[in-house]
């Protein structure tokens, strides 16, 4: 059996905001929190893709909300980490962890000589 496919970047951000928010984060409050803890603003194309791809592996669920007038009648997509998800998402971290380990410090001073 081969090993998992790794999660990139962007999953692995999408995948912890759904750890933040919990079960029936939608779009909006996904995009923000993103944005307030990394300063980046993904599209909301972007999220969406990016969503469908982890719903396509079993990493997410998702599901339609109730129509709304604010939003013209359409309902928000929802999103779930699932448990699969979670697994995942805790190898990716624990992989990228180790594999940094003691190794900032050099990074600190990479940096610090560039600067010079």
């Amino acid at each position: 059996m081969s090993p998992p496919r790794a999660l990139g970047e962007l999953e692995q951000t999408l995948l912890f905001a759904l750890v933040a928010l919990g079960d029936g984060a939608h779009g909006v409050e996904l995009r923000e929190l993103i944005e307030a803890d990394t300063g980046r603003a993904p599209s909301a194309g972007a999220l969406h893709t990016g969503y469908e791809r982890l719903e396509r592996r079993g990493l997410v669920e998702s599901w339609l909300g109730e129509r709304t007038p604010m939003r013209g009648g359409r309902p928000k997509r929802h999103y779930r980490l699932t448990a699969e998800g979670a697994r995942a998402l805790r190898g990716s971290y624990r992989r990228i962890s180790a594999l940094a380990e003691g190794r900032l410090e050099l990074l600190d001073r990479l940096s610090a000589e560039s600067s010079e």
